[in-house]
């Protein structure tokens, strides 16, 4: 059955704030695709109480009608849920900033970079 994956952008807009996300790269540093398993990762976000959704990713300049970079946004209010960000960047990150888990690296998109893409979204959706 076919369902409408959501942009981080887009998530960011709809909820009129920046957002937290997971980015899913593989090992040469580039985007892993929206057929990526992360069942080991959201499993771990279920079990510290952290609302998710698959998503996907965004390149500037760049529209997917299928496919594309695989990201996980986090139901982390910015303003409200500082400590469960800290411990999304305790698992995923060493001290060093490197990534602990190899392939996922917590990221933010910021509301105004958000809405810079607008143009972009389909208006028949």
């Amino acid at each position: 059955m076919a369902e409408i994956l959501e942009t981080i952008d887009g998530i960011a807009r709809r909820l009129g704030r920046d957002v937290y996300y997971l980015v899913l790269i593989d090992d040469d540093g580039d985007f892993r695709d929206i057929y990526t398993d992360v069942s080991e990762i959201t499993d771990w976000l279920d079990a510290k109480q952290i609302g998710w959704s698959l998503c996907a990713g965004i390149f500037e300049r760049t529209v997917w009608t299928e496919g594309g970079p695989r990201c996980i946004f986090l139901d982390i209010h910015p303003e409200h849920g500082p400590e469960a960000m800290e411990m999304v960047e305790a698992h995923f990150m060493n001290a060093e900033g490197e990534p602990t888990i190899p392939g996922y690296v917590p990221a933010m998109l910021r509301l105004m970079k958000a809405l810079s893409f607008a143009g972009r979204d389909d208006r028949d959706l």
